[in-house]
């Protein structure tokens, strides 16, 4: 079922599961060209492969972003294995982040509540402006499906000119990471995860993946 869904994912390539043997260059290589290494009884895969499902554009263009940067990196001699600030920032938002859109004045009154650090005013300002979040970190989701105790989410806030669909923020995040827009780590301060207010801003029937796999991103 899950890789029926995922072949069906409006994104630029038509994605497929392979086995993590089938991938001998690697994660992005492979992904870059449309496969998705997973691995077989692996809660955090099955919900990585979920999040591609939903943001077949962002997820696309995040892994190509950290080729790209591991490739310059090579090249320039640095030593393997240490990050860049852009490769931290595009593993935070892909493995632990929520992201929550909506008109700019929305957002910045949003990202003004978030300032003060008060789950309760967060809250208000969200249902105020009818602003709606989306899981994007797979982490997130194997976290709360193994029960273990609550952590802190790192929210990614995305103004937006035109009605906050799934469609819309999966390809606005997808030209902002091509863009080089996450250059360092910029998703605090968190917001508690799990935690039933904050359940109740997660978008619904935008997460169907039939639904999904059917609306237009352009």
């Amino acid at each position: 079922m899950l890789s029926h869904w995922l072949a069906r994912a409006d994104g630029p390539l038509p994605f497929r599961l392979v086995a993590p043997a089938e991938a001998p260059a690697g994660y992005e290589p492979a992904v870059a060209e449309g496969a998705v290494p997973t691995r077989e009884g692996s809660w955090h895969d099955v919900f990585n492969v979920l999040a591609f499902i939903a943001f077949p554009r962002a997820k696309l263009a995040l892994h190509r972003r950290v080729l790209a940067l591991r490739t310059t990196r090579a090249a320039a001699g640095a030593p393997a294995g240490v990050r860049s600030r852009e490769e931290d920032a595009l593993a935070l938002l892909d493995e632990g982040s929520l992201v929550i859109a909506g008109p700019p004045a929305a957002i910045a009154a949003l990202d003004e509540a978030r300032r003060g650090g008060s789950l309760p005013r967060i809250d208000r300002v969200i249902r105020a402006h009818g602003l709606v979040a989306w899981v994007l970190g797979h982490a997130l989701l194997e976290h709360l499906v193994l029960e273990r105790a609550p952590i802190g989410a790192g929210i990614l806030t995305m103004p937006l000119a035109e009605p906050p669909t799934l469609a819309a923020v999966d390809r606005t995040l997808a030209e902002r990471i091509s863009a080089g827009d996450f250059p360092v780590p910029c998703t605090s301060p968190t917001l508690p995860w799990p935690d039933p207010t904050v359940d109740g801003w997660l978008g619904g029937d935008d997460l169907d993946p039939d639904e999904v796999s059917s609306k237009p991103c352009s």
